[in-house]
């Protein structure tokens, strides 16, 4: 990772992960570590941790953790960035990634709203009303908010929705640097793996391309190449069934 950094000169930033609990998250944040300091924000207090010592251990110059839930009181997250200029957003975390339209019940919308997209306006209001510049962001949506999903509305439509809400805010302040990362292979949040580290390297790339979209996975892009195939599959086919009407019309 030294090697990435070595041909620029990059002042040390205070960089914000949501999410750094799982493995997703942490490996984003040891991906991003090198020489600078970093507030990872989670459910998990000991999956905090090891995330935290990792990324010291990856070069970060200081890695603090707020062990909360975004669906509950932000509180603890307003006093631990008081007074701190917030240079690079990555947000990771997402309370319905692992949850199916019919297992959730009524009573849980309202708190899966708030967790997956109010708390983040909710943050960038208090970011941007803190601060005198913006931060750059990097979001990590699926590739799901491309194509329909059976089963997954509530999921997709919440990662959608802040995929407007950034890019909305991106154009009332041009100058945030907005990375959305479209993921389109599994990987399980939980347990380790070479996925999480490989999705890292190529979000740490794009960044530093300054892309604004990422479509990770070849899994993803085949589906998607296949939702927008449909159309011409279903015409095509129709038009065979014809001609073999046609066909057997002649000769019957």
């Amino acid at each position: 990772m030294a090697t990435l950094w070595s041909d620029q000169n990059f002042a040390s930033m205070q960089i914000l992960v949501l999410g750094a609990s799982s493995n997703i998250g942490g490996a984003l944040a040891r991906k991003f570590a090198l020489g600078h300091r970093l507030t990872l924000v989670g459910r998990d207090v000991g999956r905090l941790t090891s995330a935290a010592k990792a990324c010291i251990e990856a070069g970060a110059l200081e890695a603090r953790i707020v062990p909360i839930d975004l669906g509950s009181d932000l509180d603890a997250l307003w006093t631990t960035l008081a007074g701190v200029q917030i240079d690079l957003v990555i947000d990771t975390a997402c309370a319905s990634s692992g949850l199916r339209d019919p297992t959730i019940p009524v009573a849980a919308m309202r708190d899966l709203v708030y967790a997956d997209l109010l708390s983040r306006i909710a943050l960038f209001d208090h970011i941007l009303l803190n601060q005198a510049s913006a931060p750059a962001v990097i979001f990590i949506s699926t590739i799901l908010t491309l194509i329909k999903s059976p089963g997954r509305t509530i999921y997709t439509s919440l990662k959608q929705l802040q995929e407007i809400y950034l890019q909305k805010l991106r154009d009332d302040r041009p100058e945030i640097q907005l990375l959305i990362v479209n993921v389109g292979t599994v990987i399980d949040p939980r347990e380790t793996s070479g996925k999480s580290d490989r999705l890292a390297t190529a979000v740490f790339l794009a960044h530093r391309a300054k892309r604004r979209k990422l479509l990770y996975g070849p899994s993803g892009l085949f589906l998607l190449v296949m939702f927008y195939c449909q159309p011409v599959i279903f015409f095509g086919f129709n038009a065979m069934q014809r001609r073999v009407r046609a066909w057997q019309a002649r000769h019957s």
